[in-house]
């Protein structure tokens, strides 16, 4: 494919990804109904073809940044015949850097493949449903793409080959996600203890990845980050106003790169140890992201543990809480304590 394809192609990958089409929907419905809901049923009829999927694939991998890296020093403790949940830090906008991967390894998730670069076996991805039916994500993640439930994540245990992977901090996280943030790194998981609960009762061990400068791709508004990271959970989708560079969906960086730490054993931990296994997790989470982060480019920066506790203290939560709007239980009265006390 010619090299000056690359720009547009590039374009088109991450404004498709992040959504972008669906500016153009509205307009299209009022002014041409019938061309766009008939290219909504060929849309729907092709979709799930072997062959749509594959060139859709390959025309944005082709676009996709050759900027992202993928490191695994840890093959040697990551055993062929033991089987794993991978955990995926942080969220980002949408798994932005793992996203970027997997666009350009054609083989990802194919039947044949095995599974995306450097990590040695097929994974299938646990995310929201509908991700299964989104134009340049399904076209990608194919039938290796579920809900995160319990049923589900279980089931890709009892293939032969497949391990599945989850984003544990959800939408909530990607709320704070904000290339502005400089000093600390919030990932969304006080509180979130399903799937180490998961792991723990079924006795596999859990395998971090962390996409580093993940983060600093995009730009969103630091305003009343705890309700909306509430509600983004809640109703499935991250309520994220987002700015790439001049405004657009282009990032504002794309090199980034996505480590695999070691396993956590929460396959050694009982079922009534959950509360012990998952502080340990944050804690080894957070001794690899310290070990790393210096290498890649996260020298300065803080790991620290949020949940439903963190309160909103800008001044648009004050102002809605003088109001009434929003109760003390959201928001800060008094400024936050220093974030190392909140791990």
């Amino acid at each position: 494919m010619p090299i000056a394809r690359r720009p547009p192609l590039y374009w088109l990958f991450h404004s498709w990804r992040l959504f972008g089409y669906i500016a153009l929907v509205p307009p299209l419905l009022v002014y041409q109904p019938l061309g766009t809901l008939a290219a909504f049923a060929a849309y729907a009829a092709v979709h799930r073809q072997r062959w749509w999927q594959r060139n859709v694939h390959r025309a944005v991998g082709f676009g996709a940044s050759r900027r992202h890296r993928f490191v695994n020093e840890h093959t040697d403790v990551i055993k062929a015949d033991k089987r794993y949940l991978w955990s995926l830090h942080p969220h980002g906008l949408l798994a932005d850097g793992w996203h970027s991967l997997i666009a350009r390894n054609l083989e990802s998730f194919e039947d044949s493949g095995n599974g995306p670069p450097a990590v040695g076996r097929k994974i299938a991805l646990c995310f929201a449903p509908v991700i299964q039916h989104v134009p340049v994500h399904q076209e990608m993640y194919r039938d290796l793409c579920t809900s995160a439930s319990r049923r589900d994540i279980v089931k890709w245990w009892k293939t032969s080959d497949t391990d599945p992977a989850l984003i544990p901090g959800g939408f909530s996280e990607a709320v704070f996600v904000n290339s502005a943030e400089r000093k600390y790194e919030y990932s969304y998981l006080k509180g979130r203890k399903g799937f180490v609960r998961i792991a723990v009762e079924e006795g596999k061990d859990i395998v971090p990845c962390y996409t580093f400068r993940q983060s600093r791709m995009y730009r969103t508004p630091r305003t009343l980050r705890a309700a909306r990271a509430r509600l983004s959970q809640q109703i499935f989708v991250g309520i994220i106003p987002f700015f790439g560079w001049m405004g657009t969906s282009m990032p504002l960086t794309d090199k980034t790169t996505s480590v695999v730490f070691p396993p956590f054993p929460a396959s050694e931990y009982k079922a009534d140890q959950v509360d012990a296994a998952h502080a340990a997790y944050l804690e080894h989470l957070k001794k690899y992201f310290d070990m790393y982060k210096g290498r890649f480019g996260m020298k300065d920066v803080e790991l620290v543990f949020i949940g439903n506790d963190f309160k909103d203290d800008d001044w648009a939560a004050r102002a809605l809480h003088r109001l009434g709007l929003l109760s003390s239980h959201v928001v800060a009265t008094k400024p936050h304590p220093p974030p190392h006390s909140r791990l």
